[in-house]
């Protein structure tokens, strides 16, 4: 079994030799090199002792998974299908691979555009999202530029700068609280 260090929380920080403070004897030696090149081609810590686990724990969980599964539902609506959506399972179905096809992936029912969720613009979805990232209790009406990064960091419909500027604008909290 490798040890891993994925559940220690540590900082490294390399101090050179003039900043550690005074030097013993044995430190001082006529016989020591200089120290240049010590550490060249030499890896302490290989990647095999790190463990990438950034996303294992995250689950959807309450509103956020209504509105997972509602996307989903948008996803396969085979009569209405969205045209963006409908484009990017096009770009991906066809035999010539471009950087534009690379951006879109689909996984568990959802389409990934640029590795974020993309949002189809079905019955309420864009306000429900919003309104999760900017009018609930975490998030605390916090701007307009604050609320995007919110929503930028999983969702992705186009224009989505605008709806979210436009939300914000209209917020009736941040009205009545906007300092002048």
């Amino acid at each position: 079994m490798v040890p891993t260090l994925g559940l220690l929380y540590f900082i490294m920080h390399h101090r050179p030799g003039k900043s550690m403070g005074k030097t013993d004897t044995l430190s001082c030696c006529s016989n020591h090199g200089t120290g240049l090149e010590d550490n060249d081609n030499m890896i302490l810590l290989t990647p095999n002792f790190f463990a990438v686990r950034a996303l294992e724990g995250l689950e959807a969980a309450g509103e956020e998974r209504g509105i997972l599964k509602d996307i989903q539902k948008g996803m396969q609506d085979g009569g209405k299908e969205e045209p963006v959506a409908k484009a990017a399972r096009e770009l991906q179905g066809s035999p010539a691979r471009s950087v534009k096809s690379a951006e879109w992936s689909l996984s568990d029912g959802l389409l990934y555009f640029r590795g974020k969720i993309y949002v189809p613009d079905t019955s309420n979805l864009h306000r429900r999202i919003v309104t999760l990232s900017h009018d609930s209790r975490l998030a605390g009406h916090s701007g307009q530029w604050k609320t995007l990064e919110l929503v930028s960091r999983i969702y992705w419909w186009p224009q989505m700068s605008r709806y979210v500027g436009r939300y914000v604008s209209t917020c009736d909290m941040c009205l009545r609280t906007k300092s002048f």
